[in-house]
């Protein structure tokens, strides 16, 4: 799963990250190139209907909408805590959908005999599991972030970043990992073994 798509999809979150601001045309203009962003790297996973691309469509895009037309400042305060429940929920209802968003991504990287098999089904719903925790981590981190005492939101929010630094080495980590398990078992006795 070392494909860039996945991964590529964090590039809005990113981009947010770096232009966000406390007033609100810093967050205007954050939310503005993370739409941008999410655009740019969704360009050819938007028209394959990957729920992800759409999600930060939308995760960026409606408060986009709910701050420049509605004037609705509240979202500034608390952007990363929509952020991080908006890809929680996503990656969980994927899962619970029997659909989890990882399998987008893999099924391109993989002969299509493999794509149906259990092992890999179930090792791609272990991902976008692994993604729905780091996901709630951070979701809980953000709120604290915004309800905790100032002095802490610096480190929570750096926090979050090594989270997701997580989930990252994670994801180029598992793939392989389970090849190598596979192989392993296959050198035991076959693959119905593990």
């Amino acid at each position: 799963m070392r494909s860039p798509g996945i991964l590529l999809g964090f590039a809005p979150l990113i981009v947010y990250a770096v232009f966000a601001g406390s007033s609100v045309e810093q967050a205007k203009i954050a939310l503005l190139a993370a739409l941008v962003a999410a655009v740019v790297a969704g360009y050819h996973d938007l028209p394959k209907g990957r729920v992800m691309a759409w999600a930060n469509l939308a995760i960026f895009g409606l408060p986009l909408a709910a701050l420049g037309l509605f004037g609705q400042a509240w979202i500034i305060s608390w952007m990363n805590v929509l952020v991080y429940a908006g890809l929680a929920a996503v990656a969980f209802g994927s899962v619970l959908a029997r659909r989890p968003f990882t399998l987008q991504y893999a099924r391109e990287m993989v002969p299509k005999e493999i794509q149906e098999h259990p092992g890999f089904l179930t090792a791609n719903r272990s991902m976008t599991l692994a993604w729905g925790a780091v996901f709630a981590i951070n979701l809980g981190l953000s709120s604290a972030a915004v309800m905790g005492p100032p002095g802490y939101k610096g480190p929570i929010v750096l926090l979050t970043f090594l989270v997701l630094a997580a989930g990252i080495a994670f994801t180029l980590w598992y793939p392989s990992h389970v090849r190598k398990r596979k192989g392993a078992a296959g050198d035991r006795g076959g693959p119905g073994q593990r």
